[in-house]
């Protein structure tokens, strides 16, 4: 929203309506009218699931990110999820308003096109580490992220969300995460998460 002209702030703020994401929500997965969220608390994990329900994240969106701008272009696609990692909250609107205001406000589509650039050369990064790390570095790479867009270093992630994030069983993050806080990377106890060395992970990570 800050990227674009007052007037069409306005309009949009008018169009929203505050809402809280909770942590564990698959967001789009009813049959209600397709919705756009406009993140300022919440993060909120993409991820790609396959027919044998296995899933993996390729991305993590936060504040002043974008989630669902995938039903204003009409281009929806079963095996792509949103599911909110942090708690946190948002604002909401139809996607069909954002899809009318975008036809009549080249400001509003070019915001939309910036958006989704983003969320292709995010993906893409994601994809490239899935195949090129391993289970240790993407999992530095994963809570490096969270801390990053969650703006904290203290994260609610159990080991089997985290599982669940990089696609792996939970015995390979428990051993993954084992290794990291013997390096004195992080600190963890009952799905709490305290990150210690950003730094010492950012390495961990191999980042691109």
């Amino acid at each position: 929203m800050s990227q674009l002209p007052t007037l069409e702030q306005s309009l949009l703020e008018a169009a929203c309506e505050p809402i809280t994401l909770k942590s564990g929500q698959l967001l789009g997965s009813n049959k209600d009218e397709p919705q756009v969220y406009f993140l300022t608390g919440a993060t909120v994990a993409m991820m790609v699931q396959d027919e044998h329900h296995m899933g993996v994240a390729v991305g993590l969106l936060g504040a002043e990110h974008v989630v669902g701008l995938e039903h204003v272009l009409e281009s929806s696609s079963p095996t792509l999820q949103h599911r909110v990692q942090t708690t946190g909250a948002a604002w909401r609107m139809t996607a069909r308003s954002l899809q009318a205001m975008a036809l009549g406000r080249p400001s509003v589509l070019r915001a939309i096109s910036r958006q989704m650039w983003f969320m292709l050369s995010h993906v893409a990064m994601f994809a490239a580490s899935i195949q090129t790390l391993d289970i240790q570095a993407r999992l530095a790479a994963w809570l490096l992220l969270s801390a990053q867009t969650a703006q904290t270093t203290h994260l609610h992630l159990t080991h089997e969300h985290l599982a669940h994030m990089l696609g792996v069983r939970r015995v390979s993050i428990t051993l993954a995460a084992g290794q990291l806080r013997e390096q004195g990377l992080l600190s963890y106890c009952r799905g709490q998460v305290h990150l210690l060395d950003l730094s010492g992970l950012a390495q961990a990570a191999q980042t691109l």
